[in-house]
């Protein structure tokens, strides 16, 4: 094989495992059973439209629903932060948070998302502002096709106020 085909070939590689890296991972459902409890975990997250940050949305029988951030990067001291929350174009919602890490942000939990579960639960497209420690910015989230698994989270995880 010449260099110019032998280069070629690498390129199309490349590109085809670019493409196969997916953006989003819609509802995924596991059990994990013992001999008290039959535990429902179900997770869903999307990878940042631009950046490294991805955001995960958890919901399983024992802890409720949870929403994290992973940014991958610094984003903000650690310790309390605001963010707000702008799901499928509908008014924007303020939450409390915690950021997590020393040199970069591990992660950041939000607080109080009874409000938003059911609107992310089946999300299409999320913003999320974060303010915190004099750090201000937004990231933009793309989801498949969560509202499809939905009806399962509402039933796992019961709005908790």
């Amino acid at each position: 094989m010449n260099r110019h085909a032998f280069g070629v070939v690498l390129i199309v590689l490349a590109a085809g495992a670019a493409q196969a890296a997916p953006q989003h991972q819609d509802w995924q459902t596991r059990h994990q059973d013992d001999r008290f409890v039959n535990r429902v975990m179900m997770q869903a997250w999307a990878d940042a439209d631009s950046g490294p940050a991805r955001l995960t949305l958890y919901c399983d029988t024992e802890n409720g629903f949870r929403v994290m951030l992973m940014p991958h990067r610094a984003l903000m001291p650690e310790g309390p932060a605001q963010v707000r929350l702008q799901i499928d174009r509908q008014p924007p919602v303020s939450l409390s948070a915690s950021a997590f890490g020393d040199e970069e942000t591990d992660v950041v939990t939000l607080y109080g998302t009874a409000p938003v579960q059911s609107a992310l639960a089946k999300a299409r497209h999320v913003t999320l502002h974060y303010a915190g420690g004099g750090a201000s910015g937004e990231m933009d989230f793309t989801f498949g096709g969560l509202e499809a698994g939905q009806p399962m989270v509402m039933k796992v995880c019961p709005l908790r106020q």
